[in-house]
């Protein structure tokens, strides 16, 4: 069983990092600082955390586990139901959390961790769930091109808090499509 005062420390490190970076970049932020912010010293820490780099990750981790759940929901139900729409793949529970969690994920996006960041494993995500879906190369031009649509629905969706309609993407795509003839 899980120490709840174990839980409730790592919860208050976790936000005071998160209302640090609202003033601080990611490279600003000591540990002592985020001690103190915390209500905790030092060693409490490093009991749950080895580095600042670890309790990044673990936040990217946390804020990337409602894709990985949606992704799998969505890919069960096209598997079983003929008429799924793929484009739903956005579920509500996701948008949901995308809306509640806005100024948490705009933090957690802007860690500047590279491949380890949370962008760059979403989009290998996403990636990874269109080649399956598509049954095309992971490098094929039109997974490259569904990865980049479901970064823009995650902008979008962040920034108008509300997930574009279908229609809206047709004739986004059809205005595009104008563009480049």
């Amino acid at each position: 069983m899980a120490d709840l005062r174990f839980e409730r420390t790592e919860y208050m490190i976790q936000r005071a990092f998160l209302d640090l970076l609202k003033t601080n970049s990611f490279n600003e932020i000591s540990i002592a600082q985020l001690a103190k912010k915390s209500m905790i010293d030092r060693t409490t820490f490093y009991a749950h955390y080895e580095n600042l780099y670890e309790l990044a990750e673990e936040l990217i981790e946390k804020n990337l586990a409602p894709f990985t759940i949606a992704f799998e929901t969505s890919e069960k139900k096209q598997k079983w139901d003929r008429n799924f729409d793929s484009y739903s793949f956005f579920t509500s529970e996701l948008i949901h959390y995308l809306i509640n969690h806005r100024e948490e994920l705009m933090k957690v996006r802007s860690l500047p961790l590279g491949t380890n960041g949370f962008d760059a494993q979403l989009r290998n995500l996403c990636a990874t769930t269109y080649a399956e879906l598509t049954r095309l190369s992971k490098n094929d031009f039109t997974v490259f091109l569904l990865v980049n649509l479901a970064m823009s629905n995650l902008d979008f969706v962040i920034e108008h808090q509300r997930i574009p309609s279908k229609a809206e993407l047709q004739q986004g795509l059809k205005k595009m499509e104008e563009f480049l003839l």
